[in-house]
């Protein structure tokens, strides 16, 4: 597998995304490499990206799911009403959330269907089964409201090939977003889906405790025939029910814990998890630093500052 340094990785990753800017019809994006968490993107095609250090050395696999982040960000340039997302915010935090989730499901169907680039749904698919794959070691308890937004966002991708647990009770809510997804025409349209899913959400009934309850029963105190703790009688035979030895089968499968309205007890809405993918690089290569690949390219962009008379040309 080819091997790049981190200079070298991010030269890469900007052509590719250059290259993708021309099949999109869209002008040049200005790249700023640094002071960001995750990718984004503004509506005059300010790219972000996590900053590398030079010196780093980076895979093909690393290059890719860059240039994933890219092309996901130049669906939102291509596709979303930047104002339409504010609108969510305005809703709740939540709201705002489940908004995201089906807009970017939103684009990314949309650049895979007119097949923006050769190979958009490879870099698609392996961006979100790379965020999947993290969720999964970092998530223990997927009936949490929080994380239903994310949920949401991977069950709405069909291009993903790993999914995460589904709470019960969401699968009906979600297929019928996705199934109003598929004839949205704008993120107008994508928002008014996450307002429905999140009034689908809140009239979520919480679980019930059984009404009368069948007491428990008690062991009788005088059994006939005790068992010691290898499952025999006293005369050394196995009790009929008894299990010898370890026997092969399955394991009975837990229930699925039921989904839970994103409001807490107190009245106080649940804050979602984040459901952008989020441009991390390999750990030990990140760096802190900050520039916009054009500012580099600009003449004498080094010495802008510097006397009319310095001695070496640039």
């Amino acid at each position: 597998m080819r091997k790049y340094r981190g200079y070298e990785f991010k030269k890469a990753v900007a052509l590719a995304i250059h290259k993708i800017c021309a099949d999109l019809g869209r002008p040049p994006v200005h790249i700023q490499w640094g002071g960001t968490q995750s990718a984004s993107i503004t509506n005059r095609g300010y790219l972000c990206l996590n900053n590398v250090k030079d010196d780093a050395v980076l895979t093909q696999a690393d290059l890719m799911r860059y240039v994933g982040y890219g092309v996901h960000e130049l669906l939102h340039w291509t596709y979303t009403d930047f104002s339409s997302t504010e609108m969510g915010w305005s809703h709740s935090q939540y709201v705002a959330q489940l908004h995201n989730a089906l807009e970017d499901a939103w684009i990314e169907h949309n650049g895979i269907k007119q097949s923006l680039t050769g190979n958009i749904t490879e870099l698609l698919t392996a961006l979100i089964n790379g965020v999947v794959a993290e969720a999964l070691t970092e998530v223990s308890d997927w009936s949490d409201p929080a994380q239903y937004p994310f949920v949401l966002a991977v069950y709405a991708r069909k291009h993903a090939t790993i999914k995460v647990p589904l709470a019960e009770g969401l699968q009906p809510i979600f297929a019928k977003a996705v199934e109003r997804l598929n004839n949205a025409n704008n993120s107008r349209d994508t928002l008014d889906i996450a307002i429905w899913v999140y009034k689908q959400l809140a009239q979520l009934q919480p679980p019930q405790p059984p009404v009368n309850p069948e007491p428990p029963v008690e062991p009788p105190t005088n059994p006939t025939n005790p068992t010691d703790e290898d499952g025999e009688d006293g005369t050394g035979d196995p009790v009929d029910g008894a299990i010898e030895g370890d026997q092969e089968g399955d394991a009975p499968t837990p229930p699925t814990n039921p989904a839970k309205r994103p409001v807490k007890p107190n009245g106080e809405p649940v804050e979602a998890r984040k459901v952008e993918p989020e441009a991390k690089p390999p750990e030990g290569s990140e760096s802190g630093g900050s520039f916009f690949t054009a500012d580099i390219k600009r003449d004498k962009y080094h010495v802008s500052n510097s006397s009319r008379n310095f001695p070496i040309p640039f």
